[in-house]
């Protein structure tokens, strides 16, 4: 899955031109189009992997429309600073109503208000 082909198709269906659809994104959700596709795809690979972490790192990457199981890897440890094993190994068990992912942002906000307060 091409990030950029993805981002076409949406400016498509909005009517807008590549440029004015990434700019009026950005300009509503905080976030490029291709930051938010990324953040959206890894999000998707961890709810997979952490309630199931025997699943094919592969099988996930293609469910995820990663390009191979190498580049799922390379997100996580953009994003995390880990692999997806390492990552699994040193996170909380997975809870429906808070994934590790969001709570890791969540203890980072909190921590931000208190110093802020």
């Amino acid at each position: 899955m091409k990030v950029k082909g993805n981002i076409s198709v949406l400016s498509q269906t909005a009517c807008l031109g590549y440029k004015q659809f990434k700019r009026i994104f950005a300009e509503y959700v905080g976030l490029n189009p291709k930051d938010f596709i990324q953040i959206t795809r890894f999000r998707k690979a961890f709810n997979i992997l952490q309630p199931t972490p025997q699943i094919s790192i592969s099988k996930v990457a293609y469910d995820c429309g990663y390009y191979d199981k190498s580049h799922l890897i390379k997100e996580f440890k953009m994003f995390t600073g880990y692999t997806p094993k390492q990552l699994l190994e040193i996170c909380d068990t997975y809870t429906e109503n808070l994934s590790v992912f969001n709570s890791v942002f969540i203890n980072d906000n909190k921590e931000l208000n208190n110093i802020a307060l």
